[in-house]
């Protein structure tokens, strides 16, 4: 191989290597608590209580510390939602989560 086809084809791979990858994209199903509890992260504050996944229709319930944007919560009621999430660009603050939470759709809100 000729010396400027070597140096062309070792720029590219370096170029193609350190290109940014997508960031990856999942929706979900997630269950929203009819009441909020007191959390520590940072600071003290009031968390959504969640379930995903499999822990939907059981008892475990998680502290939830982000926000879902697009989502207004109202005490009294339990949600499903369909949520996007993805990564947030970095850098991040030291305590801003690295996962966005954007609402797609409320499945059902049902007063409790």
């Amino acid at each position: 191989m000729k010396p400027a086809a070597l140096l062309i084809l070792l720029i590219c791979s370096a170029c193609a290597s350190s290109a940014s990858i997508e960031p990856e994209i999942t929706v979900t199903l997630i269950r929203v608590n009819s009441y909020t509890e007191t959390c520590q992260g940072l600071v003290e504050q009031q968390c959504l209580l969640v379930q995903e996944g499999s822990a939907i229709d059981s008892d475990n319930w998680s502290y939830f510390y982000s926000e879902i944007e697009g989502f207004d919560y109202e005490t009294g009621f339990l949600y499903d939602l369909e949520v996007l999430i993805s990564e947030r660009p970095k850098p991040l603050a030291a305590d801003a989560s690295s996962l966005r939470y954007e609402l797609i759709k409320i499945i059902s809100k049902t007063a409790s």
